[in-house]
C-alpha cells in the first residue's frame, strides 16, 4: 500500500506551488510508493481582499486541482475574530503568545482535527509552507514533519532569525533538518539533515564585504539584502527540497517511520536522525550537470 501524504500550506507565493509540484514529481518519476492524498489550507476562497497573496493561493488552489488533489479549507480569519485580535493585542509576539491567543490557537486547532478527521487518513502530514502557528489540539492528534533551516542542534526561529544568529555566532556551518513537529519550537524529533559551509576559503571576500558594510547601525533590510546574508539563504534553500524528497523516500521505503510521536531509524528511536549531507550534496551535483552548469 501506498504511503499517503497529508499537505498543510498556506499556498501564499509561488514557493508553495514549487514546493508540492517537485514533491509530486519525484514521487512520479521516481516511481516512490507514496500518494499526496489532499491538502489543507487555513484560509479559503473569498476570506480576504483580493491581493497578491490573494491571487497566488487561487493559483495554488488551481494548482492542486490540476494534480487532483482534493483541497480542504478552514479560514483562521473568520474563525473568532475577536479573540483572535484581542489575543494578539496582548501578545509580546508570535512565539510568546498571550493565555488569549493561546486559547484561541487551541479552538481553532480544534476544528482543524475535526476537519481532518473528515478527509481520508495519511500516515504523515507535511507542512510545506504552513505559515499559522498551530495549536496543542494539532500536535497532540497529528503527526506532521516540517523543514527547517538549521542543523538538529542549531538556532530555532524563522529562516532570516537563524541566518542573523548564525553571522552574529560567525558560524562555520549551516544545515537543513526534516523533523517531527512538537510542542518545543524547531526541537522535534529529526529525520534527515544535511550541512554545508558558510565560511573557509570560497567565503571569505562575502565575509570581508559584510565587515566592511554592516556596522551594529544598520538595518534589518540592510543587514537582510547583503551579499552574505543572501547567499547563505540560496545555500540552503537550494538543499531544502532535495532533503525533504529524499526523507518523503525514506518514510514510503519504510526505512524510516514515525511512531508514538518518535522517529524510528531501523527499528531504534532517533533524535538527531540521519546526516544525508554526501546524498544531497550528490543530488546537486546532478541537477547541475543537467542544466549545463
Amino acid at each position: 500500500m501506498a504511503f499517503r501524504i497529508g499537505w498543510f500550506s498556506t499556498g501564499r507565493d509561488p514557493a508553495a506551488r514549487n514546493l508540492l509540484k517537485v514533491v509530486r514529481d519525484d514521487i512520479i518519476h521516481n516511481d516512490v510508493p507514496a500518494n499526496i492524498e489532499w491538502v489543507f489550507c487555513h484560509r479559503e476562497t473569498g476570506d480576504a481582499p483580493a491581493n497578491e497573496e490573494y491571487v497566488q493561493r487561487e493559483m495554488f488552489f488551481e494548482m492542486a486541482a490540476e494534480f487532483n488533489i482534493p483541497v480542504a479549507t478552514h479560514s483562521h480569519v473568520k474563525f473568532m475574530p475577536e479573540l483572535r485580535k484581542l489575543g494578539i493585542q496582548k501578545s509580546a509576539s508570535a512565539a510568546e503568545p498571550s493565555p488569549e491567543l493561546e486559547r484561541w490557537r487551541n479552538l481553532y486547532g480544534d476544528e482543524v482535527v475535526k476537519t481532518i478527521r473528515l478527509l481520508p487518513e495519511v500516515d504523515v502530514i507535511v507542512m510545506a509552507g504552513y505559515m499559522l502557528i498551530i495549536g496543542d489540539p494539532e500536535l497532540e492528534s497529528l503527526d506532521m514533519i516540517n523543514i527547517h533551516p538549521a542543523l538538529p542542534w542549531g538556532p530555532k526561529g524563522t529562516w532570516q532569525e537563524v541566518i542573523h544568529q548564525l553571522i552574529d555566532q560567525r558560524a562555520d556551518e549551516q544545515g537543513i533538518m526534516v523533523h517531527l513537529v512538537t510542542k518545543e519550537l524547531d526541537r522535534g524529533p529529526v529525520i534527515s539533515y544535511c550541512r554545508f559551509p558558510i565560511n573557509g576559503t570560497e567565503w571569505t571576500s562575502v565575509w570581508k564585504k559584510w565587515d566592511q558594510e554592516i556596522s551594529r547601525e544598520s538595518s534589518r533590510d540592510e543587514k537582510e539584502q547583503h551579499g552574505l546574508f543572501l547567499k547563505i539563504r540560496h545555500e540552503g534553500e537550494i538543499r531544502e527540497l532535495p532533503l525533504l524528497t529524499n526523507a518523503i523516500r525514506e518514510l514510503a521505503l519504510g526505512r524510516v517511520s514515525v511512531k508514538d510521536k518518535k522517529i524510528w531509524i531501523a527499528e531504534n528511536p532517533s533524535q538527531h536522525g540521519v546526516d544525508q549531507t554526501e546524498t544531497i550534496e550528490a543530488s546537486l551535483i546532478k541537477t547541475r550537470e543537467r542544466a549545463g552548469v
